[in-house]
């Protein structure tokens, strides 16, 4: 049976200056807010945080609208329901945690767990959005390997802006490195299924799950035991992505829209009509 790697690509002439217009809107975004924090020191930082992310999520809405993208970006059914089990290693994550976030949110008022429950999902939805919905399409045209490498590690310098609220130093490297490998793998299966709802939806989880368990959404201080888990999940992503990757080789572009693989099923000639 002939298989098809689903991706559908953004159509932009110049791929890297479309992903360093990313890069600059959020980065815009986030200077914004936190010159906001400056000037009203009153402020929380999860509340510049929600503003910063929800004027993200406004923007990666009116862009995809604009682009009339929303389903070249990743917003349609999976090709297959098969494909529904290339996502157990994103949500592994979550499963060690689900007893923690419990207690978490056991301790808090329903409004901090809305607060905190609106704010993951609007994270979910830009980041991905941004990253694996725009970016990585856009790059695509550059080759599977290139898109995947470069939106996964600016996915990952992009969370350098976590200090601006106040985020630990050796926190934030550390989730530097994680965001870059989850990033990672997230391409991979993006490049496989063409999809990125499932991802906008574990993403949102494994944040609300950080929320819920910490009680704040910037990384402080990391113990050794921190930096285990998350070099664990780092080999993991990392992993999985190259798994995802090499497995997708036979693939190649047929053209900036959309990817096939080398091997395609025979097709009969067309006998032509004689005179």
């Amino acid at each position: 049976m002939e298989e098809k790697l689903h991706l559908q690509g953004i159509s932009v002439k110049r791929p890297y200056l479309f992903s360093i217009f990313i890069v600059v809107t959020i980065s815009v975004v986030n200077l914004v807010s936190a010159g906001l924090g400056t000037a009203l020191p009153q402020l929380p930082p999860t509340l510049l945080e929600f503003i910063a992310e929800l004027v993200l999520a406004l923007l990666a809405t009116v862009l995809l609208t604009a682009l009339r993208s929303w389903r070249n970006a990743g917003f349609h059914a999976l090709p297959s329901l098969k494909d529904v089990r290339l996502y157990w290693v994103p949500v592994l994550p979550l499963l060690p945690v689900l007893i923690a976030v419990v207690t978490g949110m056991s301790r808090m008022r329903v409004d901090e767990v809305a607060f905190y429950l609106v704010l993951a999902c609007l994270v979910g939805f830009a980041e991905e959005v941004y990253f694996r919905g725009l970016m990585l399409r856009a790059l695509v045209s550059l080759g599977l390997w290139r898109a995947a490498v470069i939106s996964s590690v600016l996915f990952g310098v992009m969370h350098l802006q976590n200090l601006l609220f106040g985020a630990d130093l050796a926190g934030t490297l550390l989730q530097v490195a994680y965001a870059a490998a989850m990033g990672f793998g997230f391409a991979a299966v993006t490049l496989r299924t063409g999809v990125i709802w499932p991802l906008v939806v574990i993403h949102a989880l494994i944040d609300f799950a950080g929320f819920a368990t910490s009680g704040e959404t910037i990384m402080g201080d990391v113990s050794a035991a921190d930096v285990a888990v998350y070099g664990l999940y780092i080999l993991m992503f990392v992993t999985y992505g190259l798994f995802m990757m090499r497995s997708g080789r036979r693939l190649q572009a047929q053209d900036q829209f959309e990817l096939h693989q080398f091997s395609q099923v025979p097709q009969r000639a067309t006998p032509r009509r004689q005179p």
